[in-house]
């Protein structure tokens, strides 16, 4: 192999690790910061609160203790398109309290779905 090959090779290893890597470390897509934030709960519940009931309903659930299994859990319902009025999330959380798909957390009565948004909160506040 040539040593323009060679270099040529080794450029395009390195950019196909590199950027995958850094995407995961420091990128954060529109979709994800939209789901971190439970719009409903957080007019009676200040940062501090949403991040304790989601580090408990993490600690519980600790099946769903990862910022993936949470997306798929929240997406499981409906299109995996960004709604930026988050009227996709809304529909669920009144869906989960219609079908008592509730759980009890801290005191809180809550959804299933602002449940897992307050856990994907939390594991935002570690970044």
């Amino acid at each position: 192999m040539k040593r323009r090959s060679f270099v040529l090779v080794a450029g395009i290893g390195i950019s196909v690790i590199a950027i995958p890597t850094w995407y995961y470390i420091y990128g954060k897509t529109e979709l994800e910061t939209s789901l971190t934030s439970p719009e409903l709960l957080s007019y009676i519940c200040d940062d501090k609160t949403i991040n304790d009931i989601g580090s408990l309903y993490r600690k519980e659930f600790s099946d769903e203790n990862s910022e993936q299994k949470l997306l798929e859990l929240l997406f499981n319902h409906g299109s995996t398109t960004p709604d930026p009025n988050n009227e996709l999330l809304n529909k669920q959380i009144i869906d989960d309290y219609h079908t008592e798909n509730t759980i009890m957390i801290d005191g809180w009565v809550l959804s299933r779905t602002e449940a897992r948004q307050c856990a994907l909160f939390s594991l935002s506040q570690k970044n």
